[in-house]
């Protein structure tokens, strides 16, 4: 998570001329932008280096920059106005939405991470607030003990077996790795509400409802993102906190992780839309 969570999305036709710019630029980029490695004589750096797996970090920090200041600029006043004239109620109602919409896709990935169980209880989730919360505006399920579900594709290429990579951050989008990012474009083309309004043609409805849905995850993550900008280096803290974030995640909730980094990443990262 950054700046710009990873829950942050643009239009699907914007998504994919982006990555693939996204892609030529890093590997332009990645060669005169790595990170210099410790040698061998110094153990405790070169420890430290291997750890951070972040070989790319001056590109990183720079992509980090670009995004922050793309919160600053854009997301972060729009956000606080929708805050400023939408009520608590309405905003918590518009929340409720969207994460109903995605939980038939959190029903599939559990089906292909062998997790039937997970299945279960996301369909069930899935119904009680459709049928009996209109669409998802309220969240009966919560209230009858129904956990949440929350699966995705990143996770379950890391159940397949697929290495995440070296950390990356990539513009809008933020901090992933090469597994999450392919993970995000598998979750963003085959998103239900944006692939139906795909099919009927509803370009400029489908816009609203990713727009909305950007907008949303930035409001969800408001106070997240203020704490995260205290840190002294916030981006290397963003960094730690994903990566734990992520293997508590695939992990189903067995993989400890401090109490800061937990309440960092409560919501979706990454969004955000992760």
């Amino acid at each position: 998570m950054s700046a710009l969570p990873g829950a942050i999305l643009f239009m699907k036709p914007i998504l994919v001329s982006l990555f693939r710019s996204v892609f030529a630029l890093f590997l332009i980029v990645s060669v005169a932008a790595c990170a210099t490695r410790p040698p061998e004589s110094d153990p405790e750096a070169l420890a430290a280096y291997e750890e951070a797996n972040d070989p790319y970090e001056p590109f990183n920090r720079a992509m980090w920059k670009v995004n922050s200041a793309l919160d600053t600029v854009i997301l972060q006043p729009i956000t606080w106005v929708y805050r400023t004239i939408v009520p608590d109620p309405f905003r918590q109602a518009v929340t409720n939405i969207y994460a109903n919409a995605k939980m038939p896709l959190v029903i599939v990935n559990s089906l292909l991470q062998g997790e039937p169980g997970r299945a279960g209880i996301a369909t069930k989730r899935f119904l009680a607030n459709t049928v009996l919360g209109i669409g998802g505006i309220a969240d009966p399920a919560t209230a009858f003990g129904i956990d949440n579900v929350d699966e995705d594709f990143g996770q379950t290429l890391a159940v397949w077996g697929v290495g995440d990579g070296p950390y990356l951050v990539l513009p809008i989008i933020g901090p992933t790795n090469p597994r999450d990012t392919v993970g995000f474009i598998g979750d963003t083309l085959s998103e239900p509400v944006g692939l139906g309004l795909d099919i009927a043609d509803k370009k400029w409805t489908k816009r609203g409802w990713t727009a909305g849905g950007v907008i949303e995850a930035r409001d969800r993550n408001w106070g997240i993102i203020k704490e995260l900008m205290k840190a002294d280096d916030p981006y290397a803290f963003a960094r730690s906190a994903f990566r734990q974030r992520r293997k508590y995640e695939i992990s189903n909730g067995k993989t400890e992780q401090s109490q800061e980094e937990e309440d960092l990443f409560e919501q979706d990262f990454g969004d955000f839309p992760q």
